[in-house]
Formats: structure tokens, C-alpha cells, sequence
């Protein structure tokens, strides 16, 4: 029954992504989170533990133990820049994170109607957030998040805050077998203000993503995770992600991620390193709007 309420879930989420068809912004939001994650397409929300659950799905935070840091870096195109960084400790019987998220770009050259250089101006995206969670029973995880979102561009800017769920569920009699459901980005619409008014409303990029995961043992104590998820966004088009790990006892682990029905990316791939507390990740992530793709770097340490 758990298995097939689940499923429901997924279907659902698919299904209902047509009727969420106003255009969202705060578009940064919806660029995975980490190079381990983006590594795996995104299919992380039944994957991410610990401080890394951060961004992803808060439930994650039940596996923190003692203190843990995780921050990432981002390069992409015209100098645009995406910087994260969390630390979370257990505590109250679970995890509990704060983090940081921001996405920014050097000076921008403006220009009059006849093209003339008049001076520069900048802009900048922050996400400043709270997140918790916690084992429920043996086999249930559950967790929330709050986050505090600014934008600014020019001399305008506006605020807005959102709120975040999520749970995981691990079989009992197959701990190989793990499912995932959140929601995230839930939260009033923004605004910016003008001289003469209100402007037009930014509305919040709701999403919705579940799936499930399963941990196959290889010989020489390797594993393989395979995860199937999908995701629906307010105003977009729902897709699917599909990542594996291939992890070695040694700290190596080697990764891939595909994408489908995603008309900006389709194909990524990544490796990691841990080396005792410290586990080191690069991805690598295919574009397909011809603006050039992209390398992501991120690091977790656990103390």
C-alpha cells in the first residue's frame, strides 16, 4: 500500500503540471543545488542526506551527525556566478541546517536608445535559509524549511519568503529500496515597486518532486544507486530525471544524470572524491539553449 500511495504521488505530480501554467521567476531557485547533485540530473530528493539536504529535501537533515559544511561554486555564461553554502549540526533529535544561496554577475554595461554607454549597473539574487528534520518511526524521515528570498536589479528590488517540505520512507525488509516526495518554493508572489506603482507580480517557481532509488551491491563492495524522479514546476513543462552513482569503497565515485523533456539541459556527468571527513565533487552539465555549458564544483566536510 505504502508503494502504491507512492506512485500515486509521483503520477500526480506529473499529471498536474499543465495546470500550473502562469510563468514563475526567481529562476536561480531551480538550478540543482550542489555538484553531486547536478552531477545526477537533479533526481536528488531521494539521495541527499545530511547537510547536503540543505537545498534539496529537508527531510535529509535526520542524518546529520555533529557539526557538517557543505558550499558549492558555479560558473556559467556572461560571468554568471552561482555561490552556495550551508552548515547543519544535529540537534533536537535531528538535523538542523542554515544556508545561503546567491546568484550573481559582474557589472553590466547599460546603454542609451542610440546605444551609447551611460554607465554600468549590476544585480543579484540571495536565498537565506532555515531547514529541519527529523526520523519519524523507523522507516519515515520528515522535515521543512523556511527561506527568505531577495532580488535586485538596478536600483529595484523586491522580497518575498517560501516554504519547504519533504519526507523520505526506507523499506524495512528493503533498506535498498528508498522513495522521496517535497514540495518546495511555496510562497507568496513578489512585486517590484516603480515610480508609478505596483508592478506586474513575480510569482514564487512552486515545485513539486518525487521518485524513488535503489542501492544495488556490486562485487568488490561497490554500489550502484539508480534513481528515477520527476518534477513539476509552476509554469513549466514537468520532467523527468534518471541519475546514477557508482560509489567504491576507496572515497571514488562516479556519476550520471539525464534529463527528459527539459528544453535547457539534457545530459550530466560528475566524479567525487572522499578522503575521511572531506569529500570533494565536479560536475559537468550539458546546455542545450547554446549559451554554453557548464562546470560546477562543490565540496561537504562532516567534523
Amino acid at each position: 500500500m505504502r508503494m502504491r500511495s507512492f506512485a500515486l504521488i509521483l503520477v500526480a505530480t506529473v499529471v498536474a503540471a499543465p495546470a500550473m501554467a502562469d510563468p514563475s521567476g526567481f529562476a536561480f531557485l531551480e538550478v540543482p543545488a550542489g555538484a553531486r547533485a547536478s552531477a545526477l540530473g537533479g533526481a536528488f530528493a531521494t539521495l541527499g542526506e545530511g547537510v547536503e539536504a540543505s537545498f534539496w529535501n529537508p527531510a535529509g537533515l535526520a542524518a546529520v551527525e555533529r557539526v557538517e559544511i557543505s558550499g558549492a561554486h558555479f560558473e556559467s555564461f556572461q560571468n554568471l556566478r552561482h555561490d552556495q553554502f550551508a552548515i547543519a549540526r544535529s540537534l533536537w533529535g535531528g538535523g538542523v541546517a542554515a544556508s545561503v544561496r546567491a546568484f550573481y554577475s559582474e557589472p553590466i554595461v547599460a546603454r542609451d536608445e542610440l546605444g551609447n554607454e551611460i554607465g554600468t549597473f549590476g544585480g543579484h539574487d540571495l536565498e537565506f535559509g532555515l531547514a529541519y528534520g527529523r526520523p519519524l518511526a523507523s522507516a519515515f524521515r520528515l522535515g521543512g524549511a523556511l527561506r527568505l528570498i531577495h532580488e535586485r536589479i538596478a536600483e529595484l528590488s523586491t522580497d518575498t519568503y517560501a516554504l519547504s517540505a519533504g519526507a523520505t520512507w526506507q523499506s524495512p525488509d528493503h533498506p535498498a529500496l528508498r522513495l522521496a516526495a517535497m514540495a518546495d518554493h511555496l510562497g507568496p508572489d513578489a512585486n517590484y515597486t516603480f515610480a508609478d506603482g505596483p508592478g506586474q507580480a513575480v510569482p514564487m517557481p512552486m515545485a513539486f518532486q518525487a521518485g524513488g532509488g535503489y542501492r544495488f551491491g556490486l562485487p568488490g563492495a561497490a554500489t550502484l544507486d539508480a534513481v528515477l524522479e520527476a518534477r513539476a514546476v509552476r509554469g513549466r513543462a514537468a520532467i523527468g530525471m534518471l541519475g546514477g552513482e557508482l560509489s567504491h569503497p576507496s572515497g571514488a565515485a562516479l556519476r550520471l544524470g539525464v534529463r527528459m523533456n527539459d528544453d535547457a539541459t539534457r545530459f550530466s556527468a560528475g566524479a567525487g572524491y572522499a578522503v575521511r571527513s572531506l569529500r570533494l565533487d565536479y560536475a559537468y552539465v550539458t546546455d542545450r539553449l547554446d549559451v554554453g555549458d557548464s562546470h560546477r564544483f562543490s565540496f561537504t566536510a562532516r567534523f
